[in-house]
Formats: structure tokens, C-alpha cells, sequence
């Protein structure tokens, strides 16, 4: 499954990169995520794993597939959970590949790809750049050239090698975002894979992993934590001995 996290900047709606995302990546469906009602800054732990409620199914079966967009409205930790309980196996598993606008990607699902689209006003080096070290790539999209070339010399002082895309308020994606995103997405399947392939080696019973285990597998292939409790949900595991909400 592949799961693109669209972190906005700006005071623009974002909507116009998703239907030109749509354009290039037509097999994607787009979940718009609107959080209303007890918001919480509270993420919700993947070492903490929880059965899917009977309401939560209801959602998903009630989602019209037909729809290039979504959108899902309801608490922070519920549309997490909603989210994540696509992953799960034995469920009714609606799509293999997603994009998630209207959310905090970085904090709420760390575990997919991380798309920074950055709108007028562009943030100043005084709201911070901590955010550019869990970013796979950055799209300043409307902004004029100037504001553009410094919001790009900012990013790349911290990350040299950060793809950065200057692209049109509303059209198509140009050619060098698109194969940015391609070989992301290529990336991001073949680190699924290398986890599921040694959670796979590794296995000597029941499917289960504790945090120590997962730590150690992440740090081995060198990838996000967060994605190696992605990946334990998709392949049913269970964690154990936890309690620390470290993944």
C-alpha cells in the first residue's frame, strides 16, 4: 500500500494540487480530512494497537468508491484510526494507494511519503524549518520568484539535497516534480518491502514484535520507525511489552 501525506503551507486551499495530482497519478484516490469536534494534539501510537469499532467499519463501507475525492469528517484520533485500519489484513481494504491532504502528514501519519506544497505567504526563518528533515520534497506552488529563490536557499541550508519544485498555482505537474514523486513512491514501496521480507525472516511463531525488535529492525535497514509499524499492521502484527508509545 502507498500512502502520499500532503503537509500544506499557506493561506491557498490545496485542492488544486490534488486534481493535478490526479491528472499524472490517476490511480491514487484523494482523502481530504477534515478534523471538527475534541481535536486533540494527540497522536495516535501505532504501538498501541486497537480493534476496529464497528463504526469505524461502517465508515469505510459507506465510502463511495467511484469518487476521486473524499473527504471524512470527525475527531483527530478517529480519522487516524479510519486511515490506519487500511492497512489492517482481513479487513475491506479500499485502496492501495492514497493521497492525505487537509492533515498535519508529519505528525499524524509519519509513516507515509511526506509532499510539503508551500503557498503565499511562504514561512520566514523565524517560524522554523524543523520540518525539512522528515520532508521527502518540497512544492512552493504561486509564489513569486523572489520569495521563491530565499524559501529555497532556507530549505536547502538545512538539507542540501532536498528536492525543491517551483510550480504553476493550477495545471499539470511539471516533468521533473513528476519523476521526483515516481522515484519517491518506488522508494518508499521497496523499504515495504525490505521490512515485510525480514519480519518475514525473522518470524519464529505467532506474529508478534515488541518495540525493542522494531527499533532494531528500522536502525538495521536504515528506515522510519513509524514505517516499521505501518508495516507490522499490514502483515498483522500484534506488539508486545510496550507501553513506552515509541512507534
Amino acid at each position: 500500500m502507498l500512502a502520499v501525506a500532503l503537509n500544506h503551507m499557506g493561506a491557498i486551499a490545496d485542492n488544486n494540487f490534488a486534481f493535478g495530482f490526479l491528472k499524472i497519478f490517476d490511480s491514487f484516490q484523494v482523502l481530504k480530512l477534515n478534523y471538527c469536534d475534541n481535536f486533540t494534539d494527540k497522536q495516535l501510537q501505532l504501538c498501541q494497537p486497537e480493534k476496529e469499532e464497528a463504526q469505524v467499519k461502517e465508515k469505510l463501507g459507506r465510502l463511495d468508491l467511484s469518487k476521486p475525492l473524499l473527504e471524512l469528517r470527525g475527531t483527530r484520533d478517529k480519522l487516524q484510526r479510519i486511515v490506519r485500519s487500511m492497512f489492517f489484513p482481513g479487513g475491506e481494504k479500499k485502496y492501495e494507494k492514497i493521497l492525505l491532504t487537509g492533515c498535519d502528514g508529519m505528525a499524524d501519519f509519519p509513516w507515509a511519503v511526506q509532499v510539503v506544497l508551500v503557498q503565499p505567504p511562504a514561512p520566514g526563518r523565524g517560524q522554523g524549518l524543523e520540518w525539512v528533515r522528515r520532508a521527502d520534497a518540497v512544492v512552493m506552488q504561486g509564489l513569486a520568484e523572489e520569495e521563491g529563490r530565499r524559501f529555497a536557499d532556507g530549505v536547502r541550508t538545512f538539507r542540501p539535497h532536498m528536492p525543491v519544485f517551483s510550480e504553476k498555482a493550477a495545471g499539470d505537474l511539471s516533468q521533473g516534480l513528476t519523476d521526483c514523486l515516481e522515484d519517491l513512491f518506488s522508494s518508499y514501496l521497496e523499504k515495504r518491502e525490505k521490512i515485510k521480507v525480514m519480519l518475514e525472516e525473522q518470524q519464529a511463531g505467532p506474529l508478534m514484535i515488541d518495540c525493542e525488535q522494531a527499533r532494531r529492525l528500522a536502525g538495521s535497514l536504515g528506515v522510519n520507525l513509524a514505517l516499521v509499524g505501518s508495516v507490522c499492521d499490514e502483515s498483522g502484527y500484534r506488539v508486545t511489552r510496550c507501553g513506552l508509545g515509541c512507534f
